[in-house]
């Protein structure tokens, strides 16, 4: 149950960025009991490689079948390695995931559209920015955090520090995505603090509702 019901009369489309482990799923799963509908992005991408899904034969076929563990399914931290330690592998692998990607998330819109959605839609996309797609929202929310944390986040998940650190260095710098975004939630605080930042963030995506427009700070 959302903790709150807005009188919203038209979908509003924000966009949710950060680094990785800023904390913006956390962020998300708070706007989600708030009564918005979350689109993440980073889950269309892991579905994208599932087997049988075009993009995973694509990926086979770029990478070579030393990325598949036993079971035919893609090693996604081998795979990460290949692709954090050279740009232009990369940039392989985006070129196929994300036009999938792109292509899942734009088809779940038109599916709210035509079913009326009326409220916040947001839309999970770490490499927003990269991607260049700022301008299809109408507000960004980018949660950062120290590149400390980052790293402390990364290697509690299991990364070793040099993983870690070229996943960071994979994304730009957190700062640049803060400085361009319409909101911050900055994620050094506990998340009783992280949610009254999300909370406050809410409020202001409800008041575009009866206006009709761009944020405006």
């Amino acid at each position: 149950m959302p903790l709150f019901r807005w009188p919203m009369n038209r979908l509003i489309q924000a966009g949710l960025t950060g680094g990785i482990a800023s904390g913006k799923s956390t962020a998300a799963a708070t706007l989600a009991a708030l009564g918005a509908h979350v689109i993440d992005t980073d889950e269309l991408a892991r579905r994208a490689l599932d087997p049988g899904m075009p993009a995973f034969d694509a990926v086979v076929r770029a990478f070579g079948r030393e990325i598949l563990k036993a079971d035919g399914a893609i090693n996604r931290e081998r795979l990460g390695d290949v692709v954090f330690a050279d740009a232009r592998q990369r940039q392989r692998l985006n070129d196929v995931v994300h036009p999938e990607v792109r292509a899942a998330w734009q088809g779940e819109l038109i599916e709210l559209k035509r079913a009326g959605w009326r409220g916040v839609v947001a839309v999970v996309i770490p490499l927003l920015y990269e991607v260049g797609v700022q301008d299809w929202f109408d507000a960004v929310i980018a949660v950062g955090c120290a590149e400390a944390t980052q790293r402390r986040r990364l290697c509690e998940r299991g990364f070793a520090e040099a993983q870690a650190e070229a996943r960071i260095r994979a994304q730009s710098p957190m700062a640049a995505k803060m400085e361009r975004a319409d909101f911050v939630a900055w994620n050094e605080c506990s998340l009783a603090v992280l949610e009254q930042q999300m909370t406050r963030i809410w409020r202001r995506l409800e008041s575009l509702a009866p206006a009709g427009g761009k944020i405006s700070n």
